[in-house]
C-alpha cells in the first residue's frame, strides 16, 4: 500500500498542475480536478500521519467544491 501511495503523488501533483493550467484558461472543470486531486491529498497525508497538511488539503477541497458551485452560476 504504502508504495502505491508513493508512486500516486506523481498523478495527484499532475491533477494538480493541470488544474492550475486550466484555473488560468478560466475552465471550470479545473475545480473538479482539483477536487480530486486534493482528496487524493488528505488521503496520502493522513496514511502517513501528515495531520497539519492533510488539514491543508481539506480546507482546499472545500474551496475547489465552492469554486465549481460559484463558476456554475456564471
Amino acid at each position: 500500500m504504502e508504495n502505491f501511495l508513493k508512486n500516486s503523488t506523481w498523478i495527484l501533483t499532475a491533477m494538480s498542475i493541470i488544474g492550475a493550467y486550466l484555473n488560468v484558461k478560466r475552465k471550470r472543470v479545473s475545480f473538479l480536478l482539483y477536487t480530486i486531486a486534493n482528496i487524493g491529498w488528505v488521503l496520502t497525508n493522513l496514511y502517513f500521519e501528515i495531520y497539519s497538511q492533510a488539514a491543508l488539503f481539506f480546507v482546499f477541497t472545500i474551496l475547489s467544491t465552492y469554486g465549481w458551485f460559484e463558476w456554475g452560476r456564471k
